[in-house]
């Protein structure tokens, strides 16, 4: 074995070196997979360590190792991942390894492995905290992984439950000629489904509390997130904006649009979703940033207080000749929708009540 560590050394940082890892351990626990399933048929013991036990007492040498058990075990049938991880070790420890390590991606290549071989309990509280963790690290796509997991195994979970015990009620039905229900699966799964939803509604309050509009556009896209729903709850119709002047220099610089075209999609797809909710304030400031002018004439068309607030907000703002444009295309919707006779606040000194901020 020893001889074998001192000339694998030399190669582990060849281009290929891991894939050779996980071609020598596939080979050879395929090998050993059939040579199990031969000692079954002739009821053979196996005496002294296998050579699955030593090609992972090799790779175990290499910081490779936890990548590539579990890429091999996700490559082979779930029905003989224990042959596998007798040899490579407890599931759950290389999960916990790989946690302790910030391998988050690799960890969760282990979360069905965990599940399967340690049951669905082990395996969603795994899934729950890893997903917490991706959630602050900001890796949106592996977080939209953990949730479809989590949401699947608390459905599959139920399933499976309530199948039993309605076999179980059916022969209890034939012997005490009355049955009995169960909510306790059902329950389970909903309690499930209310900790995710829980866990992303916490994410999307903190990024859209503190403005950090373009990470909450990656989270939503990531996790699938449903943004509209977040929106409606009490939790998302608390999230005001602050004054509108404020609002609209901290969104700008969060946001940064200019010259971006990601952002500037980012944008859009904000303003689509605050629209929707009737969101006025971010309607505002979003549409004021995207220079959107039919959308801020559309919202300014029955409120003329607040369309003459906006312009008085708009011109107390430094470098105010970049909303010129803005408003004059602003002025122009309305007086289209209006009518030319209809007295609109122009970007003129006409006097402007002080009033608030627009609100939603």
């Amino acid at each position: 074995m020893e001889e074998a560590i001192q000339l694998a050394r030399p190669l582990c940082h060849a281009p290929h070196f891991s894939h050779s890892l996980e071609w020598l351990l596939f080979t050879i626990f395929d090998a050993e997979t059939s040579s199990a399933s031969a000692r079954r048929r002739r009821k053979e013991v196996k005496k002294g360590p296998s050579l699955l036990d030593r090609a992972c007492e090799l790779i175990r040498h290499f910081g490779e190792y936890r990548d590539v058990v579990v890429s091999v075990a996700r490559k082979t049938d779930s029905r003989h991942w224990l042959i596998c991880f007798a040899s490579a070790g407890n599931s759950n420890t290389l999960f916990e390894e790989c946690f302790e390590n910030k391998q988050y991606r690799t960890a969760t290549c282990y979360i069905l492995v965990v599940e399967k071989l340690e049951g669905p309990t082990i395996g969603q509280q795994s899934a729950l905290r890893l997903l917490q963790v991706a959630l602050q690290e900001s890796m949106y796509d592996l977080a939209g992984e953990l949730v479809r997991f989590l949401l699947r195994s608390g459905r599959e979970y139920s399933q499976a439950v309530e199948e039993d015990e309605r076999a179980s009620e059916s022969l209890l039905k034939s012997f005490f000629t009355f049955g009995f229900t169960s909510t306790a699966p059902k329950a389970r799964g909903d309690v499930l489904h209310t900790t995710v939803k829980h866990i992303l509604g916490e994410k999307a309050t903190a990024l859209m509390s503190s403005k950090e509009l373009r990470q909450l556009v990656a989270f939503v896209k990531g996790t699938q997130f449903d943004f509209t729903e977040f929106l409606r709850s009490d939790r998302g119709r608390a999230i005001r904006l602050e004054d509108f002047p404020t609002a609209l220099r901290t969104i700008r610089f969060k946001l940064a649009i200019e010259g971006n075209l990601q952002s500037r999609l980012d944008a859009e797809f904000l303003l689509a979703h605050v629209r929707t909710v009737g969101f006025h304030e971010w309607t505002v400031v979003l549409a004021t940033l995207l220079q959107r002018s039919e959308v801020l004439a559309e919202l300014f068309q029955n409120d003329m207080k607040l369309w003459t607030a906006y312009v008085r907000a708009l011109k107390a703002q430094p470098n105010a000749s970049q909303y010129d444009e803005l408003l004059a295309a602003v002025e122009r919707d309305l007086t289209a929708h209006l009518g030319p006779d209809h007295s609109t606040l122009s970007s003129t000194g006409l006097a402007f009540p002080a009033t608030a901020a627009p609100a939603r």
